[in-house]
C-alpha cells in the first residue's frame, strides 16, 4: 500500500514539473518585439543633414547678387561701345540763327503813332491808357520783340482798351511777316489797306502792312474791319 503511495506521489511531483515547464514556454509570458516595428529607427525617420542638398534652396545670405553676376558676366567697366562716339551729338543747324526774324529798330513814340487828335476825332471818350500793360503773346507784344513799339489807348466810358503794335522791317523780312498774316488768315474788306481782321478770343485782332510797316491791333471794340480802319489810316499817315 505504502509502495503505491509512493509511485503515486511521484507521479504527482512528475506531472507538476511537466505543468511548470510548458507554462515557461507558453507565448505571452515574455512577449517579443512585433515584427513591423523595427528594432532601431530607419535613417529616414530622423531630419536629413547630409550636405547634398541643393544651394539654390538655401542662399547664403552673406553673398551678394551683383557680386555674384559681375563675376560670371562681362566686365562693367568695360571700353564703352561705338553707339558712345562724341559724333552721337547733333550739331546746331547752320541755318537756326539766320532763320530768326529781325526787325529794323523803331524809334516812335505812342503820341507820334496815333496823336491825341486822332484818337480824339475817332472816339473823344478814348484817351492813353495809363495802366497799359502789353498781353503775352499778342501781336503788339510781338512787334516790341522785333525792335518795334507797342502803345494802349482806354475808352473812359465803356473802358474797352486798344493795344496797337508797329514794327518795320527789311523787304526780305516783312515778306515772312506777310506770309505768316496770311496763314493766319482773315478778311482784308473793309480795311482800307493790305491786310487781314479775324477775332480770337473775343477780340478784334488787325494785321495790316503799309510801306516796310507791320501794324498790328486788337480790341474788343473791333467787331468788324471797318472799326479799326479809322486808325489804321491814321497811322499810315504818322508813319514816316
Amino acid at each position: 500500500m505504502t509502495g503505491v503511495r509512493g509511485r503515486h506521489a511521484a507521479a504527482i511531483a512528475v506531472a507538476a514539473l511537466l505543468i511548470a515547464g510548458c507554462a515557461a514556454d507558453e507565448p505571452g509570458a515574455a512577449p517579443e518585439p512585433s515584427p513591423s516595428i523595427p528594432a532601431t529607427a530607419s535613417p529616414s525617420a530622423s531630419p536629413s543633414t547630409s550636405p547634398s542638398a541643393s544651394p539654390s534652396a538655401s542662399p547664403d545670405p552673406d553673398t551678394d547678387p551683383d557680386e555674384t553676376d559681375e563675376a560670371d558676366g562681362p566686365d562693367s567697366t568695360a571700353a564703352p561701345s561705338p553707339s558712345a562716339s562724341p559724333t552721337a551729338t547733333p550739331r546746331p543747324s547752320p541755318t537756326a540763327t539766320n532763320a530768326s526774324l529781325t526787325g529794323i529798330p523803331l524809334r516812335l513814340a505812342c503820341d507820334r503813332i496815333l496823336t491825341p487828335q486822332d484818337v480824339y476825332d475817332y472816339n473823344p471818350n478814348v484817351g492813353a491808357d495809363p495802366g497799359y500793360r502789353v498781353r503775352a503773346g499778342s501781336g503788339p507784344a510781338r512787334a516790341v520783340e522785333l525792335s518795334g513799339t507797342a502803345c494802349g489807348w482806354l475808352n473812359q466810358t465803356s473802358t474797352q482798351t486798344y493795344s496797337i503794335g508797329v514794327a518795320r522791317f527789311d523787304s526780305a523780312n516783312l515778306q515772312r511777316v506777310k506770309s505768316a498774316a496770311a496763314t493766319a488768315g482773315g478778311t482784308g474788306r473793309g480795311l482800307g489797306m493790305e491786310g487781314y481782321y479775324r477775332t480770337e478770343a473775343g477780340l478784334g485782332v488787325v494785321e495790316a502792312f503799309t510801306g516796310s510797316y507791320w501794324i498790328t491791333a486788337e480790341s474788343t471794340a473791333f467787331l468788324e474791319p471797318a472799326d479799326a480802319a479809322p486808325l489804321l489810316e491814321a497811322i499810315r499817315r504818322n508813319l514816316p
